[in-house]
């Protein structure tokens, strides 16, 4: 039965996804070695964090949802190997008192708490970008992650991205050398590294595990964020909640979309990097004194100033020319789902509208007016289209106009590389 149980629970970009991806996929080998990997599903974890953290958004899923905890709870009791690992990042939200509910919970168990932490100054864009996917406005230049006091709903801020404050109400009720503080290597030349100094402090020792995970990139370059931000403004308040936020301006544009149109950097301001770096140093001193189990160094989240642009550096040229490849690839999805069939051909701006209209109407409604454009007439028109240098403005509100109706319809027409992306979605 089960011995000890090891709960990663964050930072947020501090590597998890990569870690899940390994866990999950040397599931098998691990679990011959007497190490269960928990949770079948990620939907899984998220839900069961969400009810750790007491969210008030559970009141809108289903009920099995609310029962997520319970049943990972139940398999970890019911493993008949020794070791438990499970892996979620935004347990870190979690209050002291919902942490300890959650740890009596496991009672009687060995349990360690795992957190994996980066570079405080990196994590800033990092957080920034995350909250644009969630209909943020505000420029990263203006912007500051929420502090301690903003509750266990701020996912994207310093309550979870500052390990000594996870560490503190995490491993309140536990033994110094069962938390375990996990640096992120700030240099990339062995790929690896974040692995094996996991794998070091939940006691994973198993040879043999595939390592040559998918390295999923859902980050947005500086001018791939700047557009979503500005999309975001045009969009206003009408993709309400979470859920409807997470599948159209996430799900939909951000990840389907946009990250795969632009990798540049997203730098930091002055004052960024500053406050970054006050609060690096106070927490490795928090570490230091607390005597947790560190792996790694405690200089890798020293803030070191992120390489790149601010959005605010950014031209507006830049964004028309993103915004009109974002608009691309999205009537080229919708193409792939429709019927082929000629039409005549008509002006650029014509087809401008054209494209745009049957791409909503396809979204609303699949059986109505289908994008019919075969792909090489649209790049010949999208070739014209960049000559008329549309206004920023109006190629935001082409998106809005693409997004919005399909929302509101709740329609079942997507591309297939999004299929993925929603049933993950809260």
């Amino acid at each position: 039965m089960t011995e000890r149980v090891f709960l990663h629970v964050g930072a947020p970009k501090s590597g998890t996804t990569y870690l899940q991806n390994v866990l999950a996929l040397n599931r098998e080998k691990l679990a011959a070695a007497g190490i269960a990997v928990v949770g079948e599903r990620h939907l899984d974890r998220v839900h069961a964090g969400m009810v750790v953290r007491e969210d008030r958004r559970l009141a809108d899923l289903p009920p099995a949802a609310a029962e997520a905890w319970g049943r990972l709870v139940a398999q970890i009791r019911r493993w008949q190997g020794p070791t438990a690992v499970l892996s979620y990042e935004l347990f870190a939200g979690a209050s002291a008192d919902q942490a300890a509910r959650a740890l009596s919970d496991l009672s009687g168990l060995e349990v360690h708490v795992v957190i994996t932490a980066r570079d405080f100054a990196r994590a800033v864009p990092s957080a920034w970008q995350e909250r644009l996917k969630f209909a943020l406005t505000t420029p990263l230049e203006e912007w500051r992650p929420k502090g301690e006091k903003a509750g266990p709903r701020a996912e994207w801020g310093w309550r979870t991205m500052d390990p000594a404050k996870v560490a503190a109400r995490w491993g309140a009720t536990l033994p110094p050398d069962r938390v375990h503080v996990i640096t992120m290597p700030k240099s990339k030349a062995h790929r690896d590294e974040l692995w094996h100094r996991f794998a070091a402090a939940c006691g994973i020792d198993v040879p043999g595990l595939e390592m040559n995970v998918e390295r999923t990139n859902e980050s947005l370059g500086v001018v791939a964020a700047e557009v979503l931000r500005r999309v975001n403004v045009a969009v206003g308040d009408r993709l309400v909640g979470n859920r409807e936020q997470a599948r159209w301006l996430r799900d939909t544009l951000a990840h389907g979309v946009l990250a795969g149109l632009d990798s540049e950097s997203i730098g930091a301001t002055d004052e960024q990097v500053a406050d970054a770096a006050r609060r690096s140093r106070r927490a490795i001193r928090a570490i230091t004194e607390a005597g947790y189990d560190v792996r790694g160094e405690l200089g890798d989240l020293e803030a070191s100033r992120p390489g790149g642009r601010t959005p605010g550096q950014v031209s507006d040229s830049e964004i028309a020319e993103l915004a009109v490849r974002a608009l691309a690839e999205l009537l080229l999805r919708q193409a792939a789902e429709a019927d082929e069939a000629p039409v005549p051909r008509r002006s650029p701006r014509q087809a401008a509208r054209g494209l745009v209209s049957r791409a909503t109407a396809g979204l609303v409604d699949r059986r109505a007016t289908a994008l019919e454009e075969k792909a090489r007439d649209l790049e010949g028109q999208l070739a014209e289209l960049r000559a008329l240098q549309l206004r920023v403005a109006d190629l935001s509100d082409l998106v809005r106009e693409l997004l919005l109706p399909a929302a509101k319809a709740d329609s079942k027409v997507t591309g297939a590389a999004l299929r993925r992306y929603r049933q993950e979605s809260v």
